[in-house]
């Protein structure tokens, strides 16, 4: 009997081993394939891949008076009746909105670029970003790109939770990064660089459950320290340098379009060459 049971407790621990063995490999596997999707694997014919592809600036999407007396957050701010229209103009002029996951997919080959096309982007994670942008998004079936202060969710009330980040990016958004702190990096040191940019990825990604790819440099501000460590931990990287063209070679400059409260319909058409 005692031979029996000596046999079985082996059998069992053995089963045991296995068991764990095989969890640790999937889960070895499955940070493997994060890593892997996120690198950029560019066939030699988009080395040099350019397109026209205006990539939209937001901040606050909200009512703001325009005789407010803090004119600064007027400026940043956009109407969610306005971004209605606009996401409205695009399901009407057939122009898709991409996210830079779709950049990736296009500049490996593995989608189709289309016709006319742009990329959303939102600053700094308000929690206007959560009730309004967003929400509206989703009634339109289409995604953007939201730029997250990392120091701010369940810290801050007038930024989106960690809970509603996570949603967003459960239904299609893009979650990226925007620093820990949203200080001007050209002012900081290189360890204090690394860990801006560094640590934001990686508590992004806890909170998420995917990898992040693309960073938006705070207020605009960099240098070569700063697009070294960008490069070093992103596929993409956005400015404030006024722009609508996309170009692989400068894809740690990406251009913008600033999006002022008084931005109409008449501003796309233009854009979009809609008549």
């Amino acid at each position: 009997m005692k031979k029996s049971l000596s046999i079985l407790s082996i059998i069992l621990l053995l089963a045991g081993c296995s068991s764990s063995k095989d969890s640790v490999v999937n889960d070895a596997k499955q940070i493997e394939n994060e890593k892997l999707e996120a690198t950029l694997n560019i066939p030699a014919e988009n080395f040099n891949f350019k397109a026209y592809l205006p990539t939209f600036m937001f901040h606050y999407i909200k009512n703001v008076p325009s005789d407010s007396p803090d004119q600064v957050g007027y400026k940043l701010s956009f109407s969610p009746e306005k971004l209605e229209q606009f996401l409205s103009f695009f399901q009407e002029n057939n122009i898709k909105t991409l996210t830079f996951w779709d950049l990736k997919n296009i500049l490996e080959n593995k989608k189709e670029l289309p016709e006319k096309a742009v990329i959303l982007t939102f600053d700094d994670g308000h929690i206007d970003h959560y009730h309004n942008a967003f929400q509206i998004l989703k009634k339109y079936n289409m995604r953007g790109v939201f730029f997250i202060i990392v120091n701010k969710p369940d810290q801050d009330q007038n930024y989106a939770t960690w809970d509603q980040i996570q949603e967003m990016s459960q239904n299609g958004q893009e979650i990226a990064s925007h620093t820990m702190s949203h200080l001007n990096l050209t002012n900081l040191s290189e360890a204090e660089i690394k860990y801006e940019l560094e640590r934001s990825k990686e508590i992004i990604e806890e909170k998420i459950g995917r990898p992040v790819i693309s960073f938006c440099y705070p207020a605009g501000k960099y240098d070569e320290r700063v697009l070294k460590t960008a490069k070093e931990n992103y596929l993409f990287a956005r400015t404030t340098n006024p722009g609508k063209d996309f170009s692989v070679l400068e894809r740690y400059q990406i251009p913008t379009v600033r999006i002022f409260p008084t931005t109409g319909i008449a501003s796309l058409k233009i854009w979009f060459e809609v008549k």
